[in-house]
């Protein structure tokens, strides 16, 4: 459905701070929400798992909001899509890569510690959702460079396309919640 909706949708809902950009932000906050309700109710190797997913979730809205340059807008295109300050010049470029690492190694650290990475990697897969997923991601790459639709229409697939694959990330969760329960 995404492809004939790109020819569809204004380019505008698209943009940054805009519609889609705001509702993929609101998506990963709720589910990084979610998994920390999950993780309060749950056992030990469970709560970890959940405490893990919400970290997830965090950092892709965090990267959705370009890591806080999206409140540091310094002009717009001819088309209206604002334009922000870049990482280089951005204040508080040092902070953040610091919260990156911190937050890096924590996921590192927890799976290692808390979660059974072999039995994950030989374990029964969520084939539909993965499949949907890298779908996705694909179709977000092939609209970002602009192929076979242009790039007006492009950027509005990689949009709607990176939504798609958040809205999979809490299906495959639950099903290695289900997993680990199990």
């Amino acid at each position: 459905m995404s492809i004939p909706l790109a020819f569809v949708v204004p380019p505008e809902i698209t943009f940054e701070n805009h519609l889609v950009e705001n509702l993929q932000v609101v998506i990963l906050i709720l589910f990084a929400a979610a998994n920390l309700k999950l993780a309060r109710a749950s056992k030990l190797q469970l709560k970890w798992y959940h405490v893990f997913c919400a970290m997830l979730f965090f950092l892709f809205a965090l990267r959705e909001l370009s890591w806080g340059r999206v409140f540091f807008q310094i002009g717009a295109e001819p088309s209206g899509e604002p334009i922000f300050i870049s990482m280089a010049n951005y204040p508080y470029r040092v902070p953040v890569y610091i919260f990156l690492a911190i937050c890096i190694s924590a996921l590192i650290f927890i799976l290692a510690k808390f979660l059974p990475v072999k039995k994950f990697l030989f374990a029964k897969k969520p084939i539909g959702a993965l499949a949907v997923m890298f779908g996705a991601i694909l179709a977000a790459y092939v609209g970002e460079h602009g192929y076979f639709i242009g790039k007006e229409c492009g950027e509005v697939l990689e949009e709607l396309e990176e939504t798609v694959a958040y809205l999979m990330l809490p299906k495959i969760c639950l099903f290695y919640r289900e997993f680990l329960k199990g």
